[in-house]
């Protein structure tokens, strides 16, 4: 039987891997998977209706607080989630994250003037990280380090500490990344990326604030138990002519039981 110790952590997105290519017309490929209790509830990605801006809201839900991991519009706005363990497990946090995808997508403001509205609310939230797209930069921060970092071109990974800190799953899912370039969008959604559920070797395991058992259980890159899981991939291939996303929903042993597609051109 697994017992507790993932207090704290929420529906939120847990490892991302991407390519940017500025200089290759603005072409970001990138596959996420969303890490969840089952029993939150959650809606799948779709546009949603209540959204405010004209240029769309496309985005899964947070059935419970309201927000979302992964974001985007039409413009080609993008922002998403991960969470960061250490130092935050078990703290309760004043204002979801799942707001801030959101609000960063249905502004026009650069990733530099979204994390300085941010500076006097971050301690708000729990423990996050952030990457951003305006179409022109795509940028890091994170409540532990409240700057932008303008990402450099090649392959980035983000799990649940800073961006590319090398755990075992980041270092496999870049190598996965870079295997898989030349295959990408032929092949979108049928290549091994994030698909792995070895569990990494108890020497090579972060200490993140977790129980030994837990820190085991989420070094996994598609993680399997009864009550916390890989729920959901999403992967996405953006430039500046247009966006191609597919979103798989994972049933209770991995496999994938439902696409869901969306395309339009910028």
């Amino acid at each position: 039987m697994i017992g507790s110790g993932l207090e704290g952590v929420e529906n939120i997105m847990c490892l991302v891997v991407l390519d940017w290519q500025p200089a290759n017309n603005f072409t970001l490929r990138l596959v996420a998977n969303r890490d969840e209790f089952l029993e939150r509830p959650t809606a799948p990605m779709s546009w949603w209706p209540e959204s405010t801006s004209s240029f769309g809201l496309l985005a899964g839900k947070d059935l419970r607080a309201g927000g979302t991991w992964l974001a985007l519009d039409k413009r080609g706005r993008i922002a998403l989630l991960t969470n960061i363990r250490r130092g935050y497990v078990g703290k309760s946090a004043a204002r979801s994250r799942g707001e801030l995808a959101i609000r960063f997508v249905e502004s026009t403001m650069s990733a530099q003037e979204f994390l300085d509205s941010l500076q006097d609310s971050m301690a708000d939230y729990g423990g996050f990280n952030m990457l951003v797209c305006d179409g022109r930069e795509l940028s890091w921060f994170s409540n532990e380090h409240p700057s932008a970092h303008i990402l450099p071109p090649g392959i980035h990974v983000l799990s649940n500490q800073a961006l590319d800190t090398p755990w075992p799953k980041v270092i496999k899912a870049r190598q996965q990344m870079s295997e898989s370039l030349p295959r990408f969008e032929s092949e979108l959604g049928q290549l091994d990326i994030l698909t792995d559920r070895e569990v990494a070797p108890d020497e090579q395991l972060p200490e993140t604030g977790v129980p030994l058992e837990w820190e085991r259980i989420l070094s996994a890159q598609t993680i399997l138990t009864p009550t916390y899981a890989t729920r959901s991939r999403c992967w996405l291939v953006a430039d500046r002519s247009g966006v191609d996303v597919l979103e798989q929903q994972l049933d209770s042993a991995g496999e994938v039981a439902e696409d869901r597609r969306f395309t339009w051109s910028i």
